[in-house]
């Protein structure tokens, strides 16, 4: 944990040195303030409750590479491989969703970075908290790659402490699927099947 607390300083600190003096210069200019506004909108919506932050934000073949040497490490190809293999796989083991408190943001050219931090409450009643680096890389106001830097080790516990059987059953009793998600309009609903598999279904689609 002291490891990781420190490499997180020093990243923070490393990030703030590059995004001063000609870089600050540059977050004026309004492509760059346009995705900083945008990230930073985003987080303020998902910190009220809101629940379509990664459909707002990335681009359905988004890259999103995890840092670090743990399972959940490694890069994922495209919003809905990262939403079922990243994403919902812990989501399931959670009785209260992530809620985000911004420390910090930075911008040049493309690039926005958020240094934030997340608590929650596990399915079995502990506390999960953790801090968090995300580097936005932007094109067209969707994020195209996400390189992310957390500490693994509480999340990891949480996936192995938490059988993902046993929370689907206490979540949605008996259904055809483990767990399930619907966007704030109703319109997109996300099921993570039995069978490790996930589904999608849009309102007037079948």
């Amino acid at each position: 944990m002291t490891t990781f607390k420190s490499f997180l300083t020093a990243l923070v600190l490393v990030a703030s040195t590059l995004f001063t003096g000609t870089a600050l210069a540059r977050a004026s200019d309004a492509p760059t303030e346009k995705n900083r506004q945008f990230i930073a909108q985003a987080f303020e919506k998902w910190a009220a409750g809101g629940r379509t932050f990664f459909d707002d934000v990335l681009a359905p073949d988004i890259t999103w590479i995890i840092k670090g040497t743990s399972p959940a490490a490694g890069t994922y190809q495209g919003r809905d491989d990262f939403m079922k293999r990243a994403v919902m796989p812990f989501a399931t083991r959670l009785s209260t969703p992530i809620k985000p408190v911004v420390r910090d943001i930075w911008a040049s050219g493309n690039d926005v970075v958020v240094h934030w931090d997340g608590t929650a409450t596990a399915a079995d009643g502990a506390p999960y908290s953790n801090s968090y680096v995300w580097i936005f890389r932007m094109e067209n106001q969707r994020a195209k790659e996400v390189i992310a830097f957390l500490d693994l080790v509480p999340y990891d516990d949480v996936i192995r402490r938490i059988p993902m059987q046993e929370q689907g059953a206490r979540n949605t009793g008996k259904t055809s699927y483990t767990a399930m998600w619907v966007t704030d309009d109703g319109d997109i609903r996300h099921e993570l099947l039995p069978n490790g598999r996930y589904d999608e279904a849009r309102r007037g689609l079948p």
